[in-house]
């Protein structure tokens, strides 16, 4: 049975290590390396709302800052696309994202830890990897 924050701390510890590369990459491969950041955040966030925000009620949080923080990375990811040579604007759109994750993982999921079922987990789990195969 999958658990649905580990699935997520995967892929945002994904998002962690594909940056360490990035910072130790030049030339093509740190351009390669950004374009593929900028697709794993931007199907991650899409999956984030499919999935796991859509129950943020039931966990006594509200999903909208989660939200509004994801149109933002969104924003800056996709003026990364625009510019995935421009060490800066990728830079920032990556540390953005980390931020976030580590907010949720350290602020959010101690509440939802209290509240999910095995079950709802693995449910949740299965939503998220289904929605971020069809974001990609």
């Amino acid at each position: 049975m999958s658990d649905v924050l580990a699935t997520i701390k995967a892929d945002h510890d994904n998002v962690k290590s594909l940056f360490g590369k990035y910072k130790a990459a030049t030339g093509t491969e740190k351009v390669t390396l950004a374009k593929t950041l900028i697709a794993e955040i931007k199907a991650h966030s899409a999956a984030e709302d499919a999935s796991i925000y859509a129950d943020y009620s039931k966990f006594g949080l509200s999903a909208s800052s989660n939200k509004q923080e994801h149109a933002e990375i969104n924003k800056m990811v996709a003026d990364a696309a625009a510019a995935s040579s421009n060490e800066a604007v990728v830079t920032k759109a990556v540390t953005t994202f980390i931020a976030h994750s580590d907010e949720e993982e350290s602020q959010q999921w101690p509440a939802i830890m209290a509240k999910l079922s095995a079950s709802e987990s693995s449910s949740l789990a299965a939503q998220f990897v289904n929605a971020k195969k069809s974001a990609a």
